[in-house]
């Protein structure tokens, strides 16, 4: 299997460590001396470069530029082993859901909110956050469309336990934790995911297989490849944002 095809955090894991052993092999044969501090450089910015050449989204770059570095300050600052196993361990219970599908944690504004909330039909009865993060709209929209029921899935643990506490006031969000493949769609008049370009493709099929003619399928800037949506709705704050409408006309 190519490593273009492993989970994120592994190419990212691939990236760091080719590019330790490439610096150690021009330390050794450069016939400059460049300072400590330089060859950190050249890791990191080989680091980058490979992340990149292994297929990792743009916005691993800057992590993996970083990371040598915040190594490095570690190793001056003669920290307890300990806390790079603690750090290690909070990093995958707040991002390791989202690493393993390429989707890195998000947060939509209350403009977003708002705008989603216009977008819901008012004959809409249940309502599905794929990937629901720290639960924000969930809780807006318990807040100003009570009559949903009200659905969130987060793969993240610490992730998934902030949106089930932030949404505990409103009996009628249920919070759950898991991966959004394992969320059966239908029975859903609405479905809504902000997550990155990566899985859009295989989840529009997971969409059209599931989702029953009339429902609605709602993205968060992220389109889907080669399938227009029906409508947009321009957000403020990033350039691009948008709300992206699909009413589903039939399933398969």
């Amino acid at each position: 299997m190519s490593p273009t095809t492993w989970p994120p955090a592994s190419r990212a894991l691939l990236a760091q460590g080719g590019a330790f052993l490439a610096t150690l092999l021009l330390v050794r044969l450069s016939p400059i001396a460049l300072a400590p501090l330089a060859w950190l450089a050249v890791d990191s910015v080989l680091a980058a470069a490979l992340g990149r050449r292994l297929g990792l989204a743009s916005w691993w770059m800057p992590l993996n530029l970083l990371l040598p570095w915040m190594l490095q300050g570690a190793s001056l600052l003669q920290l307890p082993g300990g806390i790079y196993l603690g750090g290690f361990l909070i990093l995958v219970l707040v991002f390791g859901g989202g690493l393993l599908i390429q989707v890195p944690l998000y947060h939509s504004n209350r403009e977003a909110w708002r705008a989603l909330e216009a977008r819901i039909p008012l004959e809409a009865r249940r309502f599905v956050d794929l990937g629901c993060g720290l639960g924000g709209p969930l809780a807006h929209l318990a807040r100003t469309r009570p009559e949903l029921e009200l659905v969130g899935i987060e793969a993240s643990p610490l992730t998934c336990l902030a949106a089930w506490l932030r949404c505990l006031p409103h009996p009628r969000v249920k919070v759950r934790l898991g991966s959004l493949w394992s969320m059966h769609l239908a029975g859903f008049d609405v479905v809504h995911a902000f997550l990155s370009p990566a899985p859009m493709a295989r989840l529009w099929e997971k969409v059209r297989a599931e989702m029953e003619p009339g429902s609605l399928f709602l993205s968060h800037t992220f389109a889907v490849p080669g399938h227009p949506e029906d409508w947009t709705h321009p957000l403020p704050g990033r350039e691009g944002a948008c709300l992206r409408g699909w009413v589903i006309r039939s399933k398969g």
